[in-house]
């Protein structure tokens, strides 16, 4: 902001603000969904901007939304046109102004308030689903194969929507309904199909996955197994939406030596295209098991413009394509279950508390970006550096970035903020235009 005393804030807070402080000074800054007003760095007071919430209601706090260490307080609109009587102005003005000229439009109103803030977290429970298909040998029982993923979405939205301002159910029938079907129909088969699996097979639905790997997290911390029994992690999402290109990701294929040549002769490359990546850590559950030196496989279809949206809906869903990666996960899961030796773990890529404590400056894409401005509505990547977050996620050399975590980007400066909101290790969503196609890539940052 060109105003030194204007700052965008969260909305979120942890612990309590001094009561009764005298706050002074405030200033309008620029409105997006929501405008703040700042008090000489003292504090903050968020109001919901008429054009995207007409109603003028509060939205929940929501865990994740980070804190710059001030207090933040939500006002109503007419508590807002109230402190801007002094200088004759309204919200609604105030909104126009600022999103027609994208610019900040600061002033002081001369106006005193008093207050403090109090936001206390309440969490509840929730459980894993867990269930053991014991091994076909007698030594080898005694080992384990772990078939995971998540059972958790996003309910009515929420932080991690693509779509902010959308209240709506979010189904997840591809993130990750496809997965935890694609485990039932497989376990199933195991437990048909005599001498199927030499090791016992651990199935995990994980819960919270999507407030950060909680339930894979609990697991690991507090196994109900021996983890150093633990052959090899699979873990399933997102595998419903095969393409016409029928590329299948596989990541951690580095995590132990024989996995991509296992790889390689289960699955029919004129049937299936591949897509592997050696990193263990990543956007799920497995990286809670990589943390823990275990081998990891991670399946999946890849993303795609209905992520974390209303639009995710099992009539999209690519059944036959289903069909066609629960072969090929089959032939993984018995190869690994009835291998004679243990696999050995092999380091691929930095582990989830290493890739956070390495950086402490603002995250990045690893990109070069069209400082020109040579492409109207969205940034183009001019460059995109090997071994970066961008690159790992799938991001090319002139692609266009339009949107993050679903909000609009389209110039230098919006991508800019869009990047100073997040932090170390989260998973996001970047919709690029690559040729005349729109493609959604996940990124670890």
């Amino acid at each position: 902001a060109a105003d030194p005393r204007v700052h965008r804030v969260p909305c979120r807070r942890s612990g309590r603000a001094p009561s009764s402080r005298l706050l002074k000074g405030w200033s309008a800054a620029r409105c997006y969904r929501r405008a703040y007003f700042t008090l000489w760095r003292v504090a903050s007071l968020e109001v919901t901007c008429p054009a995207k919430m007409p109603s003028d209601k509060f939205e929940a706090l929501v865990k994740g939304e980070q804190s710059v260490g001030i207090p933040a307080i939500r006002i109503t609109r007419k508590i807002a046109n109230q402190l801007l009587e002094t200088q004759k102005a309204v919200v609604d003005d105030l909104e126009k102004k600022l999103n027609t000229s994208r610019k900040p439009s600061s002033f002081a109103t001369g106006v005193s308030v008093s207050g403090h803030t109090d936001v206390t977290e309440t969490t509840v429970p929730t459980r894993n689903v867990v269930m053991v298909l014991p091994g076909e040998d007698p030594i080898l029982k005694n080992e384990y194969i772990i078939l995971g993923g998540h059972f958790d979405h996003l309910g009515m939205g929420g932080s991690s929507s693509r779509q902010q301002d959308t209240v709506a159910v979010h189904p997840g029938a591809d993130d990750n309904a496809s997965g935890v079907g694609m485990i039932l129909e497989l376990v199933q088969k195991l437990a048909a199909t005599p001498n199927s699996h030499k090791r016992s097979i651990a199935v995990v639905a994980f819960s919270g996955e999507e407030e950060g790997l909680l339930g894979s997290k609990q697991f690991v911390d507090h196994p109900e197994i021996d983890l150093t029994k633990v052959n090899a992690m699979v873990n399933l999402d997102m595998v419903g939406r095969l393409n016409e290109n029928s590329m299948l990701q596989i990541g951690g294929v580095g995590t132990a030596e024989p996995l991509k040549k296992m790889i390689y002769a289960d699955v029919d490359t004129t049937v299936l295209k591949l897509s592997l990546s050696e990193e263990g850590y990543g956007p799920s559950d497995h990286a809670s098991f990589y943390g823990k030196n275990i081998p990891v496989l991670f399946i999946s279809s890849g993303a795609h413009l209905d992520y974390h949206t209303p639009a995710d809906k099992w009539e999209k869903v690519n059944y036959p394509g289903m069909v066609k990666i629960a072969d090929v996960t089959y032939k993984m899961i018995t190869d690994l279950a009835n291998m004679n030796t243990k696999l050995a773990f092999l380091e691929a890529g930095p582990k989830e508390q290493v890739s956070r404590g390495l950086r402490k400056k603002g995250v990045t894409l690893g990109i070069m970006p069209d400082f020109a401005g040579n492409v109207k509505n969205g940034l183009r990547a001019d460059f995109v550096t090997p071994g970066k977050p961008g690159a790992l996620g799938g991001l090319k050399k002139g692609d266009i970035i339009t949107s993050i975590n679903g909000k609009e980007v389209n110039n230098i400066q919006d991508y800019m903020f869009r990047m100073s909101q997040l932090k170390h290790g989260e998973t996001i969503s970047v919709e690029v235009l690559r040729g005349t196609e729109k493609v959604v890539l996940l990124i670890q940052l």
